[in-house]
């Protein structure tokens, strides 16, 4: 132990290694920060995607479920199969387009707002 801090103490008499290890400790400081200020961001962009499937989901809500659940309580099976092919285009086509084409347009316009602010 003692010949540990003697020769940490023989480092550290060095004007140019203590320099180092200042600019070694700001490094870390300007790497932690950056790195803080970008997961923050990821974290965001992250939040902001869940909120928009969310919103889809909602969104689904508005279709009408209610001949749907009517064939369903009838136990009509035609009318239940015809009401889930009737679904099928939408979910198939019509929710991806809602998720990343709406997203994506919003995401280049956020990105020309960014880059020219």
């Amino acid at each position: 132990m003692a010949s540990l801090l003697s020769a940490l103490g023989v480092s550290l008499s060095s004007p140019a290694t203590i320099i180092v290890i200042v600019i070694e400790f700001l490094l870390g400081l300007g790497v932690g920060y950056v790195l803080a200020k970008g997961l923050k961001y990821v974290l965001a962009f992250f939040l902001l995607l869940i909120v928009g499937e969310l919103l889809n989901i909602w969104s689904i809500g508005a279709l009408d479920m209610k001949s749907l659940a009517s064939s369903v309580t009838s136990g009509n099976v035609t009318a239940i199969e015809q009401g889930l092919r009737a679904l099928a285009p939408f979910f198939a086509v019509i929710e991806p387009i809602f998720t990343s084409v709406v997203i994506v347009i919003g995401f280049i316009i956020g990105a020309a707002i960014a880059f020219f602010k």
